[in-house]
């Protein structure tokens, strides 16, 4: 029997959210009573383009080479890694490709140009007002076909495009593609619930209106696919990339370099030297030290990062060196440390701020009620829900990583996958 596969990481969806999603129509109709695990454990640092890489690819961070959501860890302007030709590793893309069948991705992170993806539509963090959108599509990789349907549904989108305002739009790209084209594999990427948790806190009447959003989207891309004529003969899996935690203050790392004199500032107020650098992913910080080589100003670093761990004043609640991220993260890259939260403070990466500031800036994302990029273990876990031809009934597994996704998808379709760090989680299988 032929089957088609659907695959929507909600971003920052958590166990927590079933209890009110198995209330739900779509999520009752399509999700309950197939199969889950009971959480998934995320990468670290917990952030959506490093987990949706690792997702994608069934491999940590340190081997994907995607280990935040921007292209650098250095005090350039930030950039967003937008292009697959970041990524060190292949992916399930790929594999269905190889394997003869056709794909869609559909504001699925770090897709930019992938090609193997058929019907694409890259997330990115919107345009400048006088480039239309379809343009901006298009440069990511976007083919006619699909732009015709980017056209028809861009008016559901805030002008930049920008999560969550875009959300609906793609899911009705998504059904649409479905409808036309009829993919083998469609992977989709929703991040309302995200916003409202980075908006409002991690559990609010947002976070239950997103929710409730969420399960129209899967009613949305599932109807899609029955009116396709698959109905019975498709697979619907619901994962998500990390949870959140309540944030209650922000502390400014390199304004603290600044004041140990590692970070040099000029009378214009502007940056002027650095030696050390701090690099926020939420509740953890990259350092990155200018000249690494440097043993003697390393050994420094971390003595002091560990000395202000023991104080408790800057929020610093463990410190891993490179090697320690290693071993216990699979993560490493270019930095010389990772700086985790005590629980409760986020970091930013302003050095002309107080060194510690009020957090709710919702216009750094890392920085409003609640984030992530805190270990794994931490904090409300990530999902893994699946319902179709392929999957086990009222089957209720043990905990996974969000990096089985990929194999596991690879096992349930028939293909064959490359080496991982994840497994197949097959007792979820038929």
């Amino acid at each position: 029997m032929e089957q088609k596969f659907i695959v929507m990481s909600a971003d920052a969806l958590v166990t927590e959210d079933l209890e009110l999603l198995k209330t739900l129509p779509n999520y009752r109709k399509y999700v309950d009573g197939g199969a889950m695990t009971e959480s998934m454990l995320s990468v670290y640092p917990s952030v959506t383009y490093a987990a949706h890489t690792a997702m994608a690819t069934g491999c940590t961070p340190g081997k994907t080479g995607i280990l935040a959501n921007a292209e650098k860890l250095v005090r350039d302007e930030y950039s967003w890694v937008l292009e697959h030709k970041f990524v060190k590793k292949p992916d399930i893309f790929t594999a269905a490709k190889r394997a003869g069948l056709t794909t869609a991705g559909i504001f699925w992170p770090v897709t930019g140009n992938h090609p193997d993806v058929d019907f694409l539509i890259n997330e990115w963090p919107g345009c400048a007002p006088d480039i239309p959108i379809d343009e901006a599509l298009k440069a990511q990789g976007s083919s006619e076909e699909v732009l015709e349907i980017i056209r028809t549904y861009a008016k559901e989108m805030k002008r930049t495009g920008v999560h969550p305002g875009c959300d609906y739009f793609v899911a009705d790209c998504a059904a649409e593609i479905i409808r036309r084209y009829k993919p083998d594999l469609t992977m989709l990427h929703p991040a309302n619930v995200d916003g409202a948790r980075h908006g409002t806190g991690v559990f609010s009447d947002a976070v239950e209106q997103s929710v409730k959003e969420t399960d129209d989207m899967i009613g949305i891309v599932c109807r899609a696919m029955e009116a396709a004529g698959y109905k019975d003969k498709f697979n619907f899996i619901l994962v998500s990339d990390h949870g959140q935690m309540d944030m209650k203050r922000v502390v400014n790392v390199n304004t603290i370099f600044a004041d140990l004199g590692w970070v040099t500032i000029d009378e214009r107020g502007e940056v002027k030297d650095w030696k050390a650098w701090g690099l926020s992913q939420g509740f953890s910080s990259y350092i990155v030290l200018k000249n690494p080589e440097d043993k003697c100003f390393a050994k420094e670093v971390e003595e002091k990062l560990r000395e202000l761990t023991e104080d408790g004043l800057c929020g610093f609640g463990e410190v891993l060196n490179a090697e320690q991220a290693k071993e216990r993260y699979g993560l490493w890259g270019d930095f010389s440390f990772i700086v985790e939260t005590e629980g409760f403070t986020g970091f930013g990466d302003d050095f002309r701020r107080p060194s510690v500031a009020r957090c709710r800036d919702l216009s750094d994302y890392r920085q409003g009620w609640a984030t992530h990029g805190h270990m794994p273990e931490k904090g409300p876990q990530p999902v893994f829900c699946a319902k179709g031809p392929a999957f086990k009934e009222n089957y209720v597994g043990k905990k996974g990583k969000i990096y089985d996704l990929a194999p596991t998808l690879a096992k349930a379709m028939g293909i064959p996958f490359f080496e991982c760090d994840g497994r197949a989680l097959a007792e979820l299988l038929k």
